[in-house]
Formats: C-alpha cells, structure tokens, sequence
C-alpha cells in the first residue's frame, strides 16, 4: 500500500474553489437577508473554504511544473513559520520588517544578464 500513487485531480480542486466562492459572493450579496439564520457564518465559512482550495489549486503540480513547495529549502519553511508566529504576536513590527526585507530585496535581486557590448 506504500507504493501507490495517490492522483490529484487539479481541475476538481479549482472546481470546488470556484463553487464555494460562488456560493459566498451569492449569499453577501444576492441573497436577502433573512434567507436563514446562520447566513453570516455560512458565507463566512464559504470564502475560507473557498480561498483555501484556490490556493492548494495555486500551490499543485502540473504537467509542465512541478509543485509549488518541491524545490523549496527547509530553512525557508522554518522561517515563514517563525515569521507568522511573530507577526501574530507582535503585529506593530510588521509594516517596519516589510518594508525593511522589501528594500533588501530590491537591492539584492539577481542582476539582468545581458550587457551593452563596449563601444569603440
């Protein structure tokens, strides 16, 4: 049983995003009201599902790519979750770490390759 392979189907997943958003944007603003009690928590509920499965339909492999998290390096996943447990307890120093590793980033991107050929 370890050696089967577990398919996933992609268009499915998008399907099922798709309908759960459908189904939260109708019930916030086509629906009345009144429809039933729970309206608020079911549409709640339906935009979470909803943003999930997009983005597990975002992050699955296709036949040209492989998975979003397959190349990645340990190290990276420890630091998104250091980094959410600090912004979720102390959320002041978020915008200043934003804008701090948004600078960082601009000034240490990868250089373009092609250069002007010298003049005579």
């Amino acid at each position: 049983m370890a050696d089967d392979k577990i398919t996933i189907n992609r268009p499915l997943v998008g399907i099922i995003a798709l309908a759960c958003l459908g189904i939260a944007g109708y019930l916030y603003w086509l629906a009345p009201q009144d429809l039933f009690a729970q309206q608020d928590i079911a549409t709640g509920a339906f935009m979470r599902v909803g943003l999930l499965m997009l983005a597990f339909w975002l992050a699955l492999p296709t036949k040209n790519r492989d998975a979003a998290w397959a190349n990645l390096p340990p190290w990276l996943f420890v630091a998104v979750i250091v980094t959410i447990v600090l912004f979720a307890t102390r959320p002041k120093i978020a915008i200043p770490l934003m804008l701090f590793f948004g600078i960082l980033g601009f000034v240490l991107r990868p250089r373009n390759k092609k250069r002007r050929p010298p003049r005579y």
